[in-house]
């Protein structure tokens, strides 16, 4: 599985997107981790760990690239094109066990498992 963290803020707290790729399963996968504080109405499970994540959808693995970053509109996060870029290639070529840390100016660095 591909793995690509941004850190960024919501409302007034900071999180972490992970954006990736599942090649067991071939599926794309979206969290949004959080502090424990971070509870308001705006999330849509309430979890000690994750503002959101696709394990908490009714279908959980079918969803496209599209699908996440209207969820990440929704909660008015914006990540680097680069992170889209990147999970996208990780699915052409199935890659796995691949982990990126995305900066705000699309550079990012990356280590393999």
């Amino acid at each position: 599985m591909s793995r690509h963290y941004f850190d960024t803020v919501h409302r007034g707290f900071p999180v972490t997107v992970i954006l990736g790729w599942d090649r067991p399963a071939a599926y794309f996968f979206l969290m949004i981790q959080k502090p424990a504080e971070l509870i308001d109405d705006a999330m849509l499970v309430e979890d000690d760990d994750f503002l959101y994540s696709n394990l908490h959808e009714i279908d959980p693995f079918g969803h496209d690239l599209d699908y996440y970053r209207e969820v990440l509109r929704h909660f008015q996060i914006v990540v680097p094109r680069s992170m889209f870029i990147q999970v996208e290639r990780d699915m052409e070529l199935n890659v796995g066990n691949r982990i990126v840390k995305h900066q705000p100016n699309g550079s990012f660095t990356e280590q393999w498992l």
